[in-house]
């Protein structure tokens, strides 16, 4: 008995040792990440017990709930990673508890409300950044959290390791639980009221909007990002958020492919750290957004102005939209503005004008924000995954 209990003994002295060794540049970082977080959590239970409003009150707990949730989740497997789908799921919920009685709550967020909150969002993870050692804490690919959790487990140490980086990923996650919960409830926390929507008067707004960034990306990358843009420019039928959505994931994965063509799992490939500070970089585009001048009539507008097309008045339909354009052969690749408008009014004088207007500028303020969005995505993707491709500085 006694020999037994003297070799387990040196069994945990060993693996006791190995941790250190894992957790000595680590450990302070882990500490101080720990600490930020659970103040950020107990600012939002104070918040809760201060007395607020019953609806902020239920997505509080709505938040809490869903942080605590990631804090006990082990991320046993690739699917227990469900980052962007409960990301969108927490929102959906605390727009629910806000806009109860609409089949799309999401689509009640103001676009001025949305960048403004991409500010905010931008400060604080810029202020998570700068936590003593989080850098180094987080200086691993994504890959050794998912694709490789059959091979840690072949050695002790590698285990360990990657147990370390299972428990930031999981930090990371609850603390982004917290961020986006903040920001969702101040969104659609908002009591103004809708202003007048006259898209004649946005007609000359929208010929100011321009895809306005040339990217410098190599010509393999080059090729991938513009057919991408291409099936968003000649489409011929509106662009609903499911199509939006696989667009740019099948545009990330051929980027991250070209850059890591050997790799079994590319998109893996992103390191942690790099990947936090390309948030900060989307954030920080993104809520500039609000400053352009022409943007200023926009900002009032809620989402559901721009994800379709189903309340304008009849008889005018979305589909009698692209069944013009497509008749007349226009908007394939014309800015959707007064080109269009003028085109339709001049084949077809008998149709309500207004109608027209609607739709011009419903969906081509919608394409404009998804090609804007898409040169964006394809230009920081192509950092991301340029950093250790094909022969880079590897991590």
């Amino acid at each position: 008995m006694f020999f037994f209990l003297e070799v387990v003994g040196i069994g945990l002295a060993v693996l006791m040792l190995v941790v250190s060794v894992l957790f000595w540049q680590k450990g302070k970082g882990i500490f101080v990440f720990w600490r930020f977080m659970e103040a950020r959590k107990e600012q939002l239970e104070q918040k809760r017990r201060e007395g607020v409003s019953a609806q902020e009150g239920r997505a509080l707990e709505e938040v809490l709930e869903t942080y605590s949730s990631y804090k006990k989740n082990n991320f046993s497997s690739e699917e227990d990673f469900r980052f962007i789908p409960d990301t969108l799921r927490l929102i959906s919920k605390i727009a629910s508890i806000y806009y109860p009685g609409e089949n799309e709550p999401m689509g009640k967020a103001r676009i001025g409300n949305v960048l403004s909150a991409f500010q905010e969002m931008n400060g604080e993870i810029m202020t998570m950044l700068e936590l003593p050692g989080l850098e180094k804490l987080t200086q691993f690919r994504l890959r050794e959290v998912l694709h490789d959790f059959e091979v840690n487990k072949n050695s002790s140490r590698s285990f360990i390791k990657h147990r370390v980086h299972l428990m930031v990923m999981r930090s990371l996650c609850a603390q982004w639980v917290l961020f986006v919960g903040e920001a969702a409830i101040k969104v659609y926390g908002e009591c103004q009221t809708d202003e007048a929507f006259e898209p004649e008067a946005l007609m000359d707004e929208m010929d100011q909007l321009q895809d306005e960034m040339n990217l410098i990306l190599p010509d393999g990358v080059r090729v991938i990002v513009e057919a991408s843009r291409k099936k968003i420019l000649f489409s011929l039928k509106p662009l609903s958020p499911a199509e939006m959505k696989s667009l740019y994931k099948l545009l990330a994965e051929n980027i991250a492919l070209f850059w890591h063509p050997e790799s079994s799992a590319p998109i893996y490939e992103v390191g942690i750290y790099d990947l936090l500070k390309s948030l900060v970089g989307y954030l920080e585009w993104a809520g500039k957004l609000s400053q352009k001048p022409v943007l200023n009539k926009m900002l009032s507008f809620r989402l559901s102005h721009f994800t379709g097309m189903r309340d304008m008045a009849k008889p005018f339909t979305e589909n009698k939209l692209f069944d013009w354009i497509q008749k007349y052969q226009v908007g394939r690749a014309t800015k959707w503005s007064k080109t269009i408008y003028k085109t339709l009014q001049k084949k077809q004088p008998a149709i309500l004008l207004r109608d027209v207007a609607v739709g011009v500028v419903k969906e081509g303020g919608k394409r404009w924000l998804v090609l804007v969005l898409h040169n964006k995505i394809a230009e920081e993707t192509n950092k991301l995954y340029s950093i250790t491709g094909r022969g880079g500085n590897e991590q």
